[in-house]
């Protein structure tokens, strides 16, 4: 009798010491990029990203190797072309992603079809949703894509140097003189971007200004008469699949600053234009090439 009442106690024991080995999570809550609250019980275990620039936070949050599934052009880190890819952004393959049964939903606003987002929430699948407009949104989004995977200790070690940098640059250019500056999309039709673009914050921190800040839509149309009339400084627009874009559309606008001086500024677009620590960890560079710029003399240049 004795016997197996201590047996049943030692089993007993075992138990519990089992369960107190387990792992136990507080239900996750944070606030995502259009203001929703996205709660999960546990950290996720698996990830499909909708966006390249989601799953690039998502490596640098640590967590790149819950991410099962990914868009096509997630091409980093390098790690990330070996994910399965489930469509494009603008076109997934919503079966498969349901087969993949995900955790978490990592979307983008601007990018993906609000329908088709809506249709996996009805079944059930938790979406955080990503559309950094500012520097503190690209910081925000990764931290809580962290928190979501429960990788805080595995964030990229580089990021708090980065956003540190980019505080100091910030300061130190704050009082010099800004330069103007003409974002070009494209010449024809002549096409720009305004100040609530991702860039425009970057060229905030870099003392520059962007000529068409003002204006209402994201990429407004505009003539070059305005551009004349402004007279930037500084025309800076990207590189063309890794080459210098043909500027000879400006040839024809000498009186511009920018055309006289061949102020010309060329940003990798897959750096400077997804919100990610590699833009952050960019814009020092970019910085520099308009601080070139700033003390140029003001005599034209070839």
């Amino acid at each position: 009798m004795c016997h197996r009442i201590l047996a049943s106690l030692s089993s007993l024991l075992g138990s519990l010491a089992f369960l107190c080995a387990l792992p136990s999570w507080a239900e996750i809550r944070v606030v995502d990029g259009i203001g929703r609250e996205v709660v999960l019980e546990r950290p996720a275990a698996s990830i499909i990203s909708l966006a390249p620039h989601n799953t690039e936070n998502l490596f640098t949050a640590g967590a790149g190797e819950k991410v099962v599934g990914v868009v096509n052009h997630s091409d980093y880190p390098p790690a990330a072309r070996q994910i399965p890819l489930i469509g494009t952004h603008v076109q997934f393959n919503l079966e498969l992603i349901v087969s993949m049964k995900p955790d978490l939903i990592v979307a983008w606003q601007s990018g993906n079809a609000e329908e088709v987002l809506r249709r996996l929430e009805e079944l059930g699948f938790p979406i955080y949703v990503s559309q950094p407009f500012t520097i503190d949104d690209i910081v925000g989004s990764i931290e809580n894509l962290a928190r979501l995977a429960g990788t805080q200790d595995a964030v990229d070690p580089e990021l708090g140097p980065a956003v540190r940098k980019l505080e100091e640059l910030r300061r130190d250019h704050a009082h010099k003189r800004p330069v103007e500056v003409f974002y070009q999309v494209w010449t024809e039709p002549l096409i720009t971007l305004n100040g609530r673009h991702i860039l425009s914050q970057a060229l905030g921190i870099c003392g520059a200004k962007n000529i068409f800040g003002q204006l209402p839509m994201l990429a407004p149309r505009i003539s070059i008469e305005s551009v004349l009339d402004i007279n930037p400084e500084a025309i800076v627009t990207d590189l063309v699949d890794g080459r210098v874009p043909d500027m000879s559309y400006w040839e024809n606008w000498s009186s511009i600053r920018a055309v006289q001086r061949q102020n010309y500024v060329f940003l990798d677009p897959d750096v400077m234009f997804r919100p990610t620590l590699r833009m952050l960890k960019g814009i020092p560079d970019f910085c520099a090439e308009l601080d070139l710029i700033r003390t140029r003399q003001e005599s034209p240049q070839s």
